[in-house]
């Protein structure tokens, strides 16, 4: 009966968690969530977030999870975006707005990304075994206190479109 309670309890933490709609920052753990579903396995992809969102409460106990997860999407995320188009017998980059949708999507596959490479060198490495909610979390405080490597990656790209930024005249989409 204890286990059965257990249970019900879980569920209705999961739904408290996921389906907030008032808030921005329920979005953002729902993209992480589809992000994490890998071969319809939803059950999973939910306690890995929860064990996600229980690392980042330890490692920042002062902020709420809410706050943590959407000023680490914003930090990362970049504005711009680019295409490629042959102009002149070369081939420029031609950078434009990237709706905000499309921002924190990308931000959320970059985080996920970089947390299983580094899952990789961890395991190739041969150090201790941590699974991937504990690179994910700590992926999540980096980018949230802006120390990634996202954050850099993110620079990198503005500084792209800054120098093509003649060439923004010969969008077409």
């Amino acid at each position: 009966m204890g286990q059965k309670n257990n249970i019900l309890m879980v569920k209705a933490y999961q739904q408290k968690i996921f389906m907030n709609p008032e808030n921005e920052s329920s979005n953002i753990l729902k993209k992480f969530l589809q992000s994490l579903i890998k071969k319809g396995r939803k059950k999973k992809a939910q306690s890995l977030l929860l064990k996600v969102i229980r690392l980042v409460q330890m490692m920042q106990p002062t902020k709420t999870k809410y706050e943590v997860f959407t000023q680490a999407v914003k930090n990362v995320q970049p504005s711009f975006e680019f295409k490629r188009a042959r102009l002149g017998g070369l081939y420029q980059m031609i950078p434009g707005a990237k709706k905000p949708e499309k921002q924190s999507n990308l931000a959320v596959r970059w985080i996920l990304a970089l947390a299983k490479e580094k899952q990789k060198k961890a395991k190739t490495l041969k150090n201790r075994r941590y699974g991937i909610e504990f690179f994910l979390a700590q992926e999540i405080v980096f980018a949230y206190k802006n120390e990634s490597e996202l954050k850099q990656k993110k620079i990198e790209i503005h500084k792209l479109a800054e120098t093509n930024r003649a060439l923004a005249v010969q969008r077409w989409w």
